[in-house]
């Protein structure tokens, strides 16, 4: 019998959040896919051997994304990682892909997920801990209580509109155009509109806390790992 793929939520960085589902796979599974080249720089990998040091012993497969809105490479990328994958399954090996998060929001895995069912082959997915979650934890704050909407938004598109939402707005992938997103953010908390906070590699090594935009612009351009959580400021708790 073929094996099965599962996309395994690794959370945000502490390997403490890692799902009591997410190490059972980890543990029974007998190969590990990577998104990057080799594990040394692979952050969920990172996480995961944390939690569930025996993978570090297991046989890995990797598959670099690039970083690019070229379909054509994108698609090749994604076509030989599912080759590696289709070639364990068919040897009936099980196959724990990780993302980091959850899969399901932003996830690089998911493209991997749906090209691996078209083939025929039986995939799930093992839910994992978001990142604004964690960053709300983090800060000690709610994300929305009542009648609040939340807006989840990469933050290198549709920042211009960012007022047409109420409710908090959460913005994830902000180190494209970092300064443009917070001088925008800026400019609103200035006018009593909004109050913004971040986190910078929440729960990982070198976890910065800003209680506000200023004090993240302050700082100069982010990293990948940074999420900003900005609330009407008479909505917070």
């Amino acid at each position: 019998m073929a094996g099965i793929l599962y996309g395994v939520g690794i959370g945000p960085g502490d390997p403490e959040l890692l799902t009591l589902k997410a190490v059972r796979i980890l543990e029974e599974c007998s190969v590990i896919g990577i998104p990057a080249e080799n594990t040394n720089i692979c952050t969920a990998f990172g996480i995961a051997k944390q939690a569930v040091p025996k993978i570090q012993e297991k046989k890995i497969i990797s598959g670099v994304i690039p970083m690019t809105r070229d379909e054509n490479k994108l698609e090749e990328a994604y076509q030989q990682i599912c080759q590696k994958i289709e070639t364990e399954l068919t040897a009936g090996e099980n196959v724990a892909f990780l993302n980091l998060g959850d899969p399901t929001i932003y996830g690089t895995y998911m493209k991997i997920h749906k090209k691996i069912i078209e083939k025929g082959y039986r995939a799930e997915l093992v839910s994992g801990v978001p990142s604004f979650c964690a960053v709300a934890a983090r800060l000690g704050m709610d994300i929305a209580t009542g009648e609040e909407s939340i807006h989840i938004l990469p933050a290198c598109y549709g920042i211009e509109e960012i007022e047409k939402y109420n409710g908090t707005k959460i913005l994830m992938k902000s180190a494209r155009q970092f300064d443009y997103v917070t001088k925008k953010l800026e400019e609103l908390e200035k006018e009593g509109k909004l109050e913004v906070f971040a986190v910078e590699n929440c729960g990982m090594e070198g976890e910065i806390v800003y209680p506000n935009i200023r004090s993240l612009r302050q700082q100069g351009e982010k990293g990948y790992f940074t999420t900003i959580l900005a609330k009407e400021k008479e909505k917070r708790l």
